[in-house]
């Protein structure tokens, strides 16, 4: 069965632009609960979550979007094989609009969304800050990527360590999940971001600005790192290969959703675990029959593949169960915010995470 297969857009940061638009569409949605789409999982018809599921043999349709990113090859895979038929849901794979991935789950675009969990934490608590009640938002139900090499800082070639930062310019975007790893990567050498000179600068503009000579270093993704060593003779001194579980997406489904646990949440869940197993088994197949979606030859695919790691089920239990990494990781990110002026009070991030819905 073909799906839908545009995308675009990559991972986007927190911007308060962003939070403000999500926060009218919510005033706009008042007691509602906001717009559910019609045919898919949250709407009301009669193969979805508001339907009869039992007594329906079509598979129930999942809406989600996704951009052409190395961490998206499980789901394109799981699209391309249908993992999701045989897990009861037709799961369409839409392209990003102009809203972010948490605000599509709140006005009802999507049934489950991606989402970094910085963004996703800035997110929640602008919402929380506007008034919103912590139970009544979007929660994790899955781990579904992290950055393993994929995001570094490159630096000129008279920077051989991350110590070698301090006193140079050094570009992060203010607020975003760079602004984070740079001070993750700091921290590993006992430096702040205080010790450098911060240039607010996405990963794109960074990664350009470093390549154009503008900046010491720059904290950015590929293919900026890998151009910034063949063009300034640079070194990448620190990646998410050293920051394990530093830059990590995340599955995020309405409050509703994750109250009532439909069996085609679940299901949906398989079919990633799925593709999971598959890619990690088969790369070189997954690689030929993901390539067109990834915009990238199979060969590159193959190529990136190392600078992202696919969490697997095992995975999840292991970061979402009782005493978990993943709420340790939560809270260290709603501390550097909260450091940082973004998040005014710190929260309970435990409330946020829903890990019975593992099977």
């Amino acid at each position: 069965m073909m799906k839908q297969k545009k995308r675009g857009l990559m991972k986007l940061g927190v911007t308060l632009l962003l939070m403000t638009a999500m926060l009218s569409v919510l005033a706009a949605c008042g007691n509602n609960g906001g717009a559910n789409s019609a045919g898919s999982a949250n709407g009301n018809n009669t193969a979805g979550a508001g339907g009869n599921e039992a007594t329906s043999t079509a598979p129930v349709p999942v809406k989600t979007a996704y951009a052409p990113f190395i961490g998206g090859i499980g789901v394109y895979a799981l699209a391309d094989k249908e993992f999701d038929i045989a897990n009861g849901v037709d799961v369409e794979i839409g392209a990003f609009g102009s809203t972010s991935p948490l605000m599509s789950i709140m006005t009802g675009d999507v049934d489950i969304a991606f989402t970094t969990l910085q963004s996703y934490l800035v997110s929640i608590n602008a919402l929380m800050e506007e008034g919103s009640d912590i139970t009544t938002l979007p929660k994790i139900v899955y781990l579904h990527n992290s950055s393993t090499g994929a995001d570094g800082i490159v630096s000129d070639s008279s920077i051989q360590t991350v110590a070698d930062l301090k006193g140079k310019t050094v570009s992060a975007q203010y607020g975003d999940v760079t602004h984070y790893m740079l001070a993750k990567a700091l921290d590993t050498v006992g430096l702040t971001i205080d010790d450098v000179k911060l240039v607010d600068m996405g990963p794109g503009k960074g990664g350009a600005a470093f390549v154009a000579g503008s900046v010491d270093a720059a904290t950015t993704f590929e293919p900026y790192l890998s151009q910034g060593v063949t063009s300034r003779k640079g070194n990448i001194i620190i990646s998410t290969a050293d920051l394990e579980n530093t830059i990590l997406d995340v599955i995020v489904v309405s409050a509703k959703t994750a109250e009532e646990k439909p069996a085609w949440l679940q299901n949906t869940l398989k079919a990633v675990e799925d593709a999971t197993q598959y890619v990690n088994s088969d790369l070189s197949a997954a690689a030929e029959l993901t390539a067109d979606d990834l915009q990238v030859s199979a060969a590159e695919v193959k190529e990136m593949f190392p600078t992202v790691h696919l969490y697997t089920l095992a995975d999840n239990h292991e970061g979402m169960d009782e005493g978990g990494w993943l709420y340790s990781t939560m809270e260290d990110v709603v501390e550097f915010y909260h450091s940082i002026g973004i998040i005014a009070e710190p929260f309970d991030v435990k409330q946020l995470v829903i890990a019975d819905i593992l099977w």
